[in-house]
C-alpha cells in the first residue's frame, strides 16, 4: 500500500473464538479508504467469526482493531456502528413480520446525520427496487430482495465502511449481478470501503481490489486484482474448483480470445442413458472439488480395489457428468422452512443471572398474540433449532453454530402464542444422564447445589423446577426427559416414538430420538403436548401418529384403572431402598384412589437394556459421528449448515466428552469387527421386548416403577477418574432406556428423601398418553408430592 493512501481499518494480531474454542489466530491486514477487500475461504475457516469480531459481537482474545485511527478493540457493536462501521450478517437477519418500511425505520439512528425520512429517501434512491415494496412484509420478499433490504437497512446508519458476510448465498444470478452493480455504485457515490466475505469467486473477484485467503483461522495468501485472473495462482491457494461461480456463459478471463473462464468446463450435449445423468446446459460451473488422482487411489484402497492409475484416470472422466450434477446442486438456493417470527440473537447470561448454569442463551421470541400457550414462557433444550440464536448442544465442537431455521415444534408453539425465552444447557452431545459433561460446566440441581440436575436435558428440567420458565422442551434417547425430571421434581413426558416431530433437532439415533414437554403440573404437560403432537411431513420417525386432546384426560380420576407394578423395575444392583420404598408408597396411593394395583413380571425388561445399548452405541457412531448428525437413507428436512459444523469433530476429537468417547469405542468396534450385525439383532430383540410389554399392557392400563433407581448424585470432582466420570453419566438408566424402544413413559414426582426428589414412572401402550395423563393427574390432585 502506497504512503499516500489512508488506512481506514487496521487489524493487528487478532485472535478470537467462541469461549474456550480458538477460531482466529493472529489475523493482520488493513483496508484503505474507498477500497474493497475480499475474504475468500471454504466453510468453517473463520470468515464469519472474523466479521463478528471486527463488529464487536465476539471479543478479541488478543490483538487490536483500529478504525479511523481509533482503537475500537474494546468497544460495543453500537459504539462501532456510531463511528461508521456497518454490518450485514450472513442470513440477512431482517425481521420477516415487519414491513420493508419498518425494517428500514428500525435501523435509523441519530448518528446517521439526518432525519429518519431524509435518510430513508437517500437509501431508497440507491435501492429503487425496494420503493414499491415498502408496505410488504420482509418475509414475503424473495431471497434476493431480502438481501437488498438487509444492505439498505445497514445504510440507514450512514456507515462509511461495510462488513458484508456472504451476500450472494442462496441468491439468483440476476440479483447477484444487480447487487454487484449496486455495491460498485455505492462505493463511487458514498466513498464506501468494504470488507467482503464470500465463496462466490466471480462476485468477489469483480468487486475486490485484492483478496485475502483465510484457511483454518489464518491468512494463508493474498491475491491482487491481476492474480484473480491467473488460474494457476488461484489454484495455488484455493484448489481446483474450490469457489462458487455464478456465470452461466463463457467469458474472457485470461485476455485470450475464446478462453474458457477459470471456473467452467465445456461439455457436449448428449442424451441421458440409464447410468449417466443428462447434461443440464452446455456450460457447467465447476463449484465443487474434483477428486485428484491421489484421492482416487486412497478411495480405491479403502474399497479394496486394485486399479491402475490409467484406470483411475478413466474413472475420473466417467464420473465427470455426476460431478456436474453436484455443481448445479451447489448453485441452487436451499429449500428450508420459513422463519415466521422476529427475534434477536439474545445474550449469554452472566453467572449472577444463571446461578444453576442451566441457561446457554437468553432471548425473547414472541409468537402469535393468542393461542393455547398465550404468554407461556418456554425454554428449549439446546439441541433444538431456534433461527438466529446460537446452539452448541453442550459441546465446544458445535459452539459458534447458529441455525437458520426454527424446528417444527418451535413454530407450533409460537403459532399458539408462546414466548421462547432461550436455550437450556444440556449434556455434551447429550451422551450423559448426569449433568456434569457440558463444555460450559456442570448444571446444578435446584434442590441441592453440587448435585446432578440429571441429563441430558438438565437445563430444561432445572429451569422449570426453579420457576424461571413455565415450560420447557427436552429430548430423550435413553431417559433424557425423564431422568432430569425425576432429579428436579417436575413432570416430564417422553411421548410415543414419532408422536412429536423431531424435525430441526440435533439427533443421536433415529429410532430412539424423542422430544417432549417438561412442566410443573400435569395440566401444563398435557396442554403442551397437544401443541407439539402430530405429523409434519418432514420427519422419517413419524408413521401416521394418533393424536388426542390430552387435556381431556384431566379430572377423570384413577378409579377403576389397572396398574401393574413392574417387578424388574425394582431392586437393581444400585437401587436405593428409599427410592424403591417411595415408589411403592405411590403405588399404594393409587390403590387408595380406586385403582387395581398388582405386581407383574416382565423378565425381558433386562434384555431391553442390552438391546438399547447396541442400538444406541452403534447407531450414534454411524449416524451422529460418521454421519455428522445427518446420515443418509431417509427423506426429511436436512440442515447442511449443521452437518458442516458437526463435521469439525473429526479434527477436534480430543474435545469430546469422556462419556461420548467411551460410546464411540464400543460402537466403532462392533461396526468394524461385526459389520453391524449386533445393531440389527438389537433392533429385533427390542421388538420382542416391546411385544412383551404390550402383552402386559393388554392386562393393565399402565406399568409403574421407579423412574431412576437412585436419587440425584453429587457432581464428580473436576479431577475425578475417567471411570467415575463415565459412571456418573450412565448409572441411572436401567428403567428409562428400555422404553426408548418407542412406548410412552412419564416421570411423576412422588416424594423427597434427604431433601432430593424421587420420581415414579408410568408407561403406557403406543399412543397411550391419555391414560398416563389420567393417572398422573389423579395422583397429583391427591396431595402435595413433597409431603408424601
Amino acid at each position: 500500500m502506497s504512503d499516500d493512501v489512508t488506512e481506514i481499518l487496521e487489524v493487528k494480531g487478532i485472535s478470537s473464538g467462541y469461549g474456550k474454542v480458538p477460531i482466529l489466530h493472529g489475523i493482520e491486514f488493513a483496508v484503505a479508504e474507498n477500497e474493497v477487500v475480499g475474504i475468500l475461504g471454504h466453510n468453517g475457516m473463520g470468515k464469519t467469526t472474523l466479521l463478528k469480531t471486527l463488529m464487536g459481537f465476539l471479543p478479541a482474545g488478543s490483538g487490536t482493531v483500529r478504525f479511523h485511527a481509533t482503537d475500537i478493540t474494546g468497544m460495543s457493536p453500537f459504539e462501532r456502528a456510531g463511528l461508521g462501521l456497518g454490518y450485514v450478517p450472513q442470513g440477512r437477519g431482517i425481521f420477516p413480520q415487519l414491513t420493508v418500511r419498518d425494517n428500514l425505520r428500525f435501523a435509523w439512528h441519530e448518528y446517521a446525520g439526518a432525519s429518519e425520512s431524509d435518510v430513508m429517501e437517500t437509501v431508497l434512491a440507491d435501492f429503487p427496487r425496494l420503493r414499491p415494496l415498502l408496505d410488504r412484509e420482509g418475509g414475503a420478499l424473495s431471497g434476493g430482495e431480502q438481501q437488498l433490504l438487509a444492505l439498505a437497512r445497514c445504510l440507514m446508519g450512514d456507515p462509511d465502511f461495510l462488513l458484508l458476510d456472504e451476500p450472494t448465498e442462496g441468491i439468483q444470478p440476476s440479483i447477484i449481478e444487480e447487487m454487484g452493480e449496486t455495491l460498485l455504485a455505492l462505493r463511487e457515490s458514498r466513498g464506501l470501503s468494504i470488507l467482503l466475505v464470500e465463496q462466490n469467486f466471480d462476485f468477489i473477484s469483480d468487486l475486490s481490489d485484492w483478496v485475502l485467503v483465510l484457511e483454518r483461522g489464518r491468512i494463508t495468501g493474498e491475491l491482487s486484482k491481476a492474480d484473480l485472473s491467473d488460474q494457476a495462482k488461484v489454484d495455488q491457494f484455493l484448489g481446483f474448483g474450490a469457489a462458487r461461480s455464478t456465470r452461466r456463459q463463457a467469458s474472457n478471463h485470461s485476455g485470450r480470445p475464446g478462453a474458457q473462464p477459470a471456473a467452467t468446463i465445456q461439455t457436449k450435449p448428449q442424451a441421458a442413458s440409464a447410468t449417466e445423468p443428462a447434461a443440464a446446459s452446455v456450460v457447467t460451473n465447476m463449484t465443487v472439488k474434483r477428486p485428484t488422482l491421489s484421492q482416487m487411489r486412497d478411495m480405491a484402497s479403502r474399497f479394496g480395489m486394485n486399479l491402475s492409475d490409467e484406470d483411475l484416470e478413466e474413472y475420473r472422466e466417467i464420473i465427470e457428468p455426476y460431478m456436474q450434477a453436484y455443481d448445479r446442486l451447489d448453485a441452487m438456493p436451499d429449500y428450508l422452512p420459513e422463519v415466521r417470527y422476529p427475534r434477536s440473537p439474545g445474550h449469554f447470561p452472566t453467572q449472577t443471572e444463571n446461578t444453576l448454569n442451566a441457561w446457554y442463551v437468553k432471548t425473547e421470541v414472541r409468537g402469535a398474540p393468542d393461542g393455547k400457550l398465550r404468554g407461556k414462557r418456554i425454554a428449549l433444550k439446546d439441541t433444538i433449532c431456534l433461527a438466529g440464536v446460537p446452539m452448541m448442544n453442550g459441546s465446544s465442537i458445535m459452539e459458534g453454530y447458529t441455525p437458520e431455521i426454527d424446528a417444527t415444534i418451535v413454530t407450533r408453539m409460537l403459532d399458539e402464542g408462546a414466548v421462547i425465552t432461550g436455550k437450556a444447557h444440556c449434556e455434551n452431545f447429550c451422551l450423559s444422564g448426569g449433568s456434569h459433561t457440558n463444555a460450559k460446566g456442570p448444571i446444578h440441581n435446584p434442590w441441592k447445589r453440587g448435585y446432578m440436575a440429571g441429563g441430558s436435558s438438565g437445563g430444561s428440567a432445572a429451569l422449570v423446577a426453579a420457576g424461571e420458565v413455565d415450560m420447557a422442551i427436552a429430548g430423550d434417547q435413553g431417559g433424557s426427559i425423564r431422568i432430569p425430571s425425576s432429579n428436579c421434581g417436575v413432570y416430564g413426558m417422553k411421548p410415543t416414538h414419532g408422536l412429536v416431530p423431531y424435525t430441526g433437532a440435533m439427533p443421536i439415533e433415529q429410532t430412539i430420538d424423542h422430544l417432549g414437554p417438561v412442566t410443573n403440573t400435569v395440566a401444563d404437560n398435557a396442554l403442551l403436548l397437544e401443541v407439539l403432537a402430530g405429523e409434519d411431513g418432514l420427519d422419517p420417525r413419524q408413521y401416521k401418529p394418533t393424536v388426542y386432546s390430552y387435556t381431556e384426560a384431566l379430572g377423570r380420576g384413577a378409579h377403576g384403572m389397572r396398574i401393574g407394578i413392574l417387578k424388574e423395575g425394582f431392586g437393581h444392583e444400585n437401587s436405593e431402598t428409599d427410592v424403591d420404598a417411595k415408589v411403592m408408597q405411590a403405588a399404594d396411593r393409587f390403590r387408595e384412589l380406586g385403582a387395581r394395583v398388582e405386581e407383574v413380571s416382565i423378565p425381558e425388561h433386562y434384555t431391553a437394556m442390552d438391546a438399547w445399548t447396541a442400538i444406541t452405541l452403534e447407531g450414534l457412531q454411524d449416524g451422529m459421528m460418521w454421519g455428522n448428525s445427518t446420515g443418509t437413507n431417509y427423506r426429511g428436512l436436512f440442515l447442511p449448515s449443521m452437518t458442516d459444523h458437526m463435521a469439525q469433530w473429526q479434527g477436534r476429537a480430543d474435545e469430546l466428552s469422556h462419556s461420548l468417547k467411551a460410546c464411540m469405542f464400543v460402537g466403532e468396534h462392533f461396526q468394524r469387527q461385526y459389520r453391524g450385525r449386533f445393531y440389527g439383532k438389537g433392533q429385533n430383540i427390542m421388538r420382542l421386548c416391546n411385544e412383551r410389554y404390550l402383552a402386559a399392557l393388554k392386562q393393565y392400563d399402565l406399568l409403574l416403577m421407579p423412574t431412576l433407581p437412585i436419587k440425584p448424585q453429587p457432581h464428580p470432582p473436576a479431577d475425578c477418574s475417567l471411570s467415575l466420570y463415565v459412571q456418573r453419566a450412565f448409572e441411572m438408566v436401567p428403567n428409562t432406556a428400555p422404553f426408548n424402544g418407542g412406548l410412552p413413559a412419564m416421570n411423576i414426582p412422588c416424594g423427597l428423601s434427604e431433601g432430593l426428589p424421587i420420581g415414579m414412572m408410568l408407561v403406557g401402550p403406543h399412543y397411550g398418553e391419555m391414560k398416563i395423563y389420567q393417572a398422573a393427574d389423579a395422583f397429583e390432585q391427591s396431595g402435595d408430592w413433597r409431603n408424601m
